[in-house]
């Protein structure tokens, strides 16, 4: 203790007695000259690796070294599995230096040994591509070229190239006839033919032949000099000095101060640091010192511990050619880490399983770093950095990487409405606060008070609105994202669950949305407000919120009521009918329903089998009526998306140190496949169900007495496209039950909740229907349907692609004319009957009509 007060007295004196801070060396600090806030690392040398896969995607930075360039000699390490190569593999490759302007050409080409072009402004031309072969565990070879074949600079003409090769990397050694930075502008281009296939054309569109030579791995080399290092920037308006520490200065408390911008950000460029190095900031206010984490920390040891130096070009992404799925046809998964897998790279190894669910977006519920080693994750702590429990932040980037190889999107939840409320280092930040709250990034008024805690982020602040765009922004290009959950927006717009509209908050929504569109469009962003208003998803051009999607209150607790309440007397059809074509602004991409979430199967409540049957989640009606919920999910207009563990029966309620127990996969292994096929309905996998993504929806027969609806989802309508779902909410049988349909004939079974595939103790009550010409539903024909009790029957046009273009009767691709000219001419014949009923009539007729155009 007598050591700390010795400490903290001198620290204060020297802060007091001072006028200014300085080097070591005696020399005032200056600012950095590069952008950005936080620990950025700077290089004016460096390369950049990218990948061919139908076009050009960058994968990476890698580093050279530079150690020997002033003795011409530059060394580049590439991972091997950065560019797909593995021992024994074959490479082909040209090397070319060039200068720094895309109008450059290649001044010398290692596959020439002569002038491989007269001047900068005519192109240069590659030579028969030099080969080596990955033999053995490790190797290497050397290739010459000739001194003096270039029409400029020495410093650019190639003398060797050294290719080698280990387990584990691939190593490129380049010596130039100079010092490599004698130019102040040289570049070197690298060119490689890892595989079969590729293109002829790079990424820079440099004026570079490669006469015929296809590539598939690029990398662009920038050597303009040595300089390099880490660009350190805080925002501490109210500091009178802000020291950093780190290892790269042996946590010395003076040796390294950072210079006052002028506008309430301090920063320095240190030539020292490097990536992975921790630090901490110092922040000196009216005498009295303040150990801070670095409130845009990219990365940390923990919620207490250090900021880490972060190189946000060190992971190489894998896959260059990731469509996120259209919305419509999305169905999420929501999932916590922590209970899912433990972390990560754990949850990398149950990619797979998720691909087999057929589900292609994944919700992770919030990775920031927060309070302790075990969380929701809503208690966020350090908004730009990923749980250290979770992983590191390449940790994310693979698993975002190896989701997009599977054609799974990823999405996280993001929090704005409050932070912490504990180990925040952004509290009373650089040391001002009002009232004793929480100073620079929060209110310090009434407005800071939330159900969380006094931590409701001042939304009237430019930095601060700059610190949450910059965050939104950070996550969605750093990781690769394809979305954002945001958190209690009611609590952004409006103080105590709406009760005091704070429009800085709202302008705050809107000034977010725009410019995530501004950076990509195609990002899906959604909120959760809870409030039910179309104002939420309506454009920011309309005056709205502009969010693409919002969780739906108005679906989630009228369809929990329905399914989990004991008596049947008490399901309201009309409830369903509404819950089901309720939309926002007539869009059914304005909204995700589920049956379970996070909030939905906690905070008091369980999950939804449990609700249905306490203390047996297992048994027959909890399987039932909670299935036949996740049908109305997975059929309904909207974003559908189910909780963790929801496909396979998980039960009790849901905390963050309880793991999904995995064995139910096993238990419940029909009841996941009864997911399964519905998900794969539902993204029409088969080519039969197109209409259960379409926007229209027509419920046509509602029977509140029997407890039974139907409708009909469809697109642009026709076989594989329309569908029917027929729903029995009741405990009865379902017998020679009479339904409408929109078209006359076979209407195939595609899907049955009481299949005995599912569960043992099912019945297999339900068959194909027959539409025929009998008005019903205000439908012009219907069909006798059997439905067992608490059970789903989906119907379509068609139940295996070849149905698709059944009235394609000349086989040309192409329902048109000749198809109807074939038709009256069998009218009355089975020669040309389409819906099964053995004759060629005006049912047929009508199908053709309703298919007319190209097939699908």
């Amino acid at each position: 203790m007598y050591s700390e007060k010795l400490f903290l007295f001198a620290l204060t004196t020297a802060v007091c007695c001072s006028q200014s801070f300085s080097k070591p060396d005696g020399s005032r600090s200056v600012p950095s000259v590069h952008s950005g806030h936080g620990a950025i690392p700077y290089s004016n040398s460096g390369c950049q690796v990218w990948g061919y896969s139908q076009s050009w995607l960058q994968a990476g930075t890698i580093r050279p070294d530079i150690s020997n360039a002033s003795t011409g000699t530059l060394k580049w390490t590439i991972p091997l599995t950065t560019i797909g190569l593995q021992n024994g593999d074959l490479l082909r490759f040209d090397i070319v230096s060039s200068g720094a302007e895309i109008t450059d050409p290649g001044v010398d080409h290692v596959s020439r040994s002569d002038q491989a072009t007269s001047g900068w402004g005519e192109p240069s031309a590659s030579g028969e591509f030099l080969e080596y072969v990955l033999a053995g565990v490790s190797g290497s070879q050397a290739f010459t070229d000739t001194i003096g074949d270039v029409f400029d600079y020495p410093s650019l003409d190639i003398r060797w190239v050294i290719v080698g090769h280990d387990t584990q990397n691939l190593y490129i050694t380049v010596n130039v006839d100079g010092d490599v930075f004698a130019t102040g502008f040289a570049n070197f281009i690298i060119f490689l033919d890892t595989k079969t296939g590729g293109t002829t054309t790079n990424p820079w569109g440099r004026p570079i032949d490669l006469v015929g030579e296809e590539i598939d791995v690029f990398l662009g080399s920038f050597l303009l000099d040595e300089e390099e290092g880490v660009s350190f920037r805080t925002w501490a308006p109210n500091a009178t000095a802000v020291a950093v520490l780190g290892d790269f200065n042996n946590w010395s408390m003076w040796s390294t101060m950072l210079s006052n911008e002028g506008n309430g950000n301090w920063s320095r460029d240190i030539a020292e640091a490097n990536p992975g190095d921790e630090y901490k900031y110092v922040i000196i206010n009216a005498g009295t010192q303040y150990s801070r984490i670095d409130a845009r920390s990219y990365q940390v040891t923990e919620s207490t511990g250090n900021s880490v130096v972060y190189d946000p070009t060190s992971y190489f992404w894998q896959t260059t050619d990731f469509v996120q799925p259209a919305w419509n046809e999305t169905v999420i998964y929501e999932l916590h880490l922590g209970t899912f897998a433990g972390g990560l790279s754990q949850a990398i190894t149950k990619l797979d399983y998720l691909t087999e669910l057929g589900v292609n977006a994944i919700e992770l519920m919030p990775i920031w770093e927060f309070a302790g080693g075990s969380s929701w994750g809503y208690n966020a702590a350090y908004p730009f950095a990923i749980e250290s429990t979770y992983g590191t932040p390449d940790d994310l980037k693979a698993f975002v990487d190896e989701a997009h190889a599977r054609g799974i999107s990823v999405l996280i939840d993001v929090v704005y409405n409050h932070w912490g409320p504990s180990d925040m280092s952004i509290w009373q930040y650089d040391g001002w606060s009002e009232n004793g709250l929480g100073g620079i990034y929060f209110y310090n008024d009434w407005r800071a008070v939330t159900p969380w805690g006094d931590t409701r982020p001042d939304y009237g602040r430019d930095e601060v609105r700059t610190y949450i765009r910059d965050n939104a922004l950070y996550w969605l290009h750093e990781y690769r994202l394809d979305g954002l959950r945001v958190d209690g927006t009611k609590w952004i717009r409006a103080t105590d669950d709406g009760g005091t509209d704070l429009p800085d908050g709202w302008t705050l929504l809107q000034w977010l949305n725009n410019e995530i569109d501004a950076h990509d469009s195609a990002k899906l962003i959604i909120c959760e407000d809870l409030g039910g208003t179309d104002w939420m998803t309506k454009t920011t051009g309309e005056g709205g919120a502009g969010f693409d999607s919002q969780w739906d209150v108005y679906w989630v607790h009228p369809i929990r009521g329905l399914i989990e309440t004991q008596n049947d007397s008490d399901r309201s059809m009309w409830a369903v009918r509404d819950s089901v074509l309720a939309v926002y602004n007539g869009d059914q991409t304005d909204r995700v329903i589920y049956t379970e979430s996070h909030d939905e199967v906690a905070n008091g409540r369980s999950r939804v089998p449990e609700e249905i049957a306490p203390g047996d989640a297992g048994n027959w009606f909890a399987r039932k009526r909670s299935t036949m919920g996740a049908a109305l999910v997975l059929t309904s207009p909207g974003i559908p998306m189910l909780f963790q563990g929801q496909e396979f029966l998980e039960d009790g309620y849901f905390h963050d140190d309880d793991p999904l127990d995995w064995t139910k996969v096993t238990t419940y292994a029909g009841i996941l496949q009864l997911y399964k096929d519905l998900v794969a309905l539902r993204l029409n996998k088969s080519g039969i169900s197109s209409g259960l993504a379409g926007g229209s929806t027509n419920m046509h027969h509602i029977n509140d007495n029997g407890k039974v609806v139907a409708y009909h989802r469809w697109g642009t309508g026709g076989i594989g496209d329309d569908v029917i779902v027929v729903m029995n909410f009741s405990i009865n049988n379902l017998n020679s039950y009479r339904i409408g349909f929109p078209h006359p004939g076979n209407w195939h079974m595609v899907f049955n909740s009481d299949s005995t595939e599912y569960a043992s103790d099912y019945t297999d009550i339900g068959h194909d229907a027959s539409a025929t010409p009998f008005a019903y539903d205000g439908l012009a024909y219907s069909g006798i349907v059997d439905v067992a009790p608490y059970s789903v029957q989906i119907f379509s046009r068609a139940d295996d692609t070849s149905e698709l273009c059944s009235a394609d009767l000349t086989g040309d691709g192409v329902v048109n004319v000749s198809d109807l000219l074939v038709i009256i001419a069998a009218w009355g014949t089975p020669n040309a009957d389409i819906t099964g009923d053995t004759i060629t009539n005006v049912a047929d007729l009508l199908i053709a009509i309703g298919d007319f155009g190209p097939c699908p």
